[in-house]
């Protein structure tokens, strides 16, 4: 416990001062950068990620059998499916280091050849993607190995020139040369038609084959519109449910209060997400829903305590009031927050794709929710609860 109350209503000016400065700095950002960076969700168009690596394998199967080639972290595997049964031979990486060791064990198959475009490359890089596990047939499946040199994020807009409004971001380490590519709808054009177009401008720079597709999502006009009505709609019935709560709960003044700190968490998650230009998709919806129930829990449990001391010592002035509220309080925010970041950090730094964006958000949400609540909202309440007891008594006398 802290000995001295914290000077919540002293410190009320800077509080919202440097709330304001922030959102300030998040409108700026929002003008220059020309909006949110959008997810495919809501923005219609085609989303892939890829990874350039070369071709180390071509395997084809000329036999009356169905044969299909999977690929895992630790091993390749061969299904051979036919009126004898189904038979699968896994070619553990560990005891088949190279891509000539493959080659050697896939020869030995009945019906199957495999060719050794790169017979050095190590076979624990064997990379599996869009298409995998794969039927063999006459037509060459193409392996792919990771290469050894990275490509950069300035060849592949060179290779995507051809085609025009596309938007590329590095997906983790440059030597993994993986990257996410986006565009918007073409008139006339599909799903098929774009993936064949990307396909055709990678492998025109790169070379056939040398591109693996790790993921591939289309969203069409009509289902991206719904889909931001739908979000924008989430969040404002979640506002106008939480200000009803409030209000009957305690009175109007807190739920006034609590409305506008929890709409300063979000603008607050989203400044950091535009000046960060992390991406805007379905997923960062959730996390705003997640605060907002995360920080409105936090205001509660602080504005319970105002009520409470408002209740044992009605002689006390309002804003000592809400300085002891605040700090008896403290301790069980600092521990509620450092035990949900201890949860969420690690999946910010290990995880990728939706959870870590998922993940980045919740901690500056985190941050922002613990902040508002702390300093914000009982402020908020403080000017209210002011003004009100100033009409009152102009009204009495």
């Amino acid at each position: 416990m802290l000995k001295n109350d914290i000077p919540v209503i002293k410190l009320r000016w800077a509080a919202w001062g440097l709330a304001i400065l922030l959102l300030a700095g998040g409108l700026l950002a929002y003008i220059l950068f020309g909006g949110f960076n959008l997810g495919v969700d809501f923005e219609s168009g085609l989303s892939q990620r890829i990874r350039i690596a070369p071709v180390g394998i071509e395997v084809t199967y000329d036999g009356t059998q169905d044969v299909v080639l999977s690929i895992s972290s630790t091993a390749l595997s061969i299904e051979m499916r036919g009126d004898a049964g189904v038979k699968v031979t896994s070619l553990r990486f560990a005891d088949y280091p190279s891509a000539a060791d493959l080659v050697t064990a896939l020869n030995a198959m009945s019906g199957i050849t495999a060719t050794a475009v790169d017979g050095s490359l190590k076979s624990s890089t064997l990379l599996s993607g869009y298409g995998f596990p794969a039927t063999l047939g006459e037509s060459a499946v193409k392996l792919n190995f990771q290469g050894s040199k990275g490509t950069s994020i300035d060849e592949v807009r060179k290779a995507l020139d051809v085609i025009g409004n596309a938007k590329v971001q590095t997906v983790g380490s440059v030597e993994s040369s993986t990257f996410q590519i986006r565009f918007g709808i073409k008139d006339g054009s599909t799903q098929a038609s774009l993936e064949d177009e990307v396909k055709g401008a990678l492998a025109a720079y790169f070379g056939s084959g040398n591109v693996v597709v790790l993921q591939s999502d289309y969203i069409g006009p009509k289902f991206s519109k719904n889909l931001v009505s739908s979000s924008v709609l989430a969040i404002a019935v979640a506002m106008g449910l939480i200000l009803i709560y409030v209000w009957f709960r305690f009175r109007f003044a807190y739920a006034i209060s609590s409305l506008v700190t929890l709409t300063h968490d979000v603008l607050a998650m989203l400044t950091m997400i535009t000046l960060l230009r992390m991406e805007f998709s379905s997923t960062t919806i959730a996390a705003l829903l997640t605060i907002i129930g995360y920080s409105l829990n936090n205001t509660i449990v602080i504005f319970d305590r105002v009520r409470e001391n408002m209740e044992i010592n009605k002689n006390a002035t309002l804003a000592s009031q809400i300085d002891k509220a605040v700090t008896q309080s403290m301790s069980r925010t600092v521990m509620s927050a450092l035990t949900t970041l201890l949860a969420i950090v690690p999946l910010a730094i290990f995880a990728s794709g939706d959870i870590r964006l998922f993940s980045i958000s919740m901690i500056f949400g985190l941050v922002f929710g613990t902040y508002s609540s702390n300093f914000l909202a009982p402020t908020l309440f403080y000017w209210i609860s002011e003004a009100q007891d100033k009409s009152k008594k102009k009204k009495t006398t």
